[in-house]
């Protein structure tokens, strides 16, 4: 008697049937070549989003006031580090 349990999207089967191996955890209905392809779209929208958000932060931290801002910050820190060394 050829018997499966359902475990969670796939098939145990306890006997070995219809090339495979029994105890092995085998696909339901080929769900996992779809699940992997979300998964790269997901990376790729993931991607997408860094960069936008990258783009973001560089015309932020490029545009005038931030950059001057910036600039005189690290000055100042150079400065306190030159006075503590001399």
């Amino acid at each position: 008697m050829k018997e499966s349990i359902d475990v969670v999207g796939g098939l145990v089967t306890p006997a070995a049937q219809d090339g495979i191996a029994a105890g092995t955890l085998a696909p339901a209905c080929g769900r996992c070549r779809t699940e992997r392809g979300m998964v790269s779209a997901e990376w790729a929208v993931g991607i997408i989003a860094a960069i936008a958000i990258a783009g973001v932060l560089l015309s932020v931290v490029t545009s005038g006031p931030v950059e001057s801002a910036i600039l005189k910050f690290i000055l100042l820190v150079i400065k306190h580090f030159a006075v503590g060394l001399g």
